[in-house]
């Protein structure tokens, strides 16, 4: 099974702990984690952060971490951060 969870629309530091709860709950629950971020705009460094450390958790588990819809403004950001799909835990869909 997999749980989809949305970026909130603000992508501040408490919003950011708030979003790891919810992917440490998934994470402990044994599940994927599907993120929906067709609506996000460029992702802060934090953020990005926060997925790539959930998503080397999960895979860790057997599990995954996979961004859906990124939008082009969050794909920017995450290459603009040095993002390599190739190495990373992080799944872009």
């Amino acid at each position: 099974m997999v749980i989809t969870v949305s970026l909130p629309a603000f992508l501040g530091r408490s919003e950011a702990a708030a979003f790891r709860n919810q992917l440490l709950v998934a994470l402990e629950q044994k599940e994927s984690i599907a993120v929906e971020c067709a609506s996000a705009g460029p992702l802060p460094s934090l953020w990005v952060q926060l997925l790539h450390s959930a998503a080397t958790s999960a895979a860790a588990r057997g599990l995954s971490v996979t961004l859906k819809a990124a939008s082009s403004e969050c794909r920017q950001s995450l290459q603009a951060i040095g993002f390599n799909a190739a190495q990373s835990a992080l799944v872009l869909e």
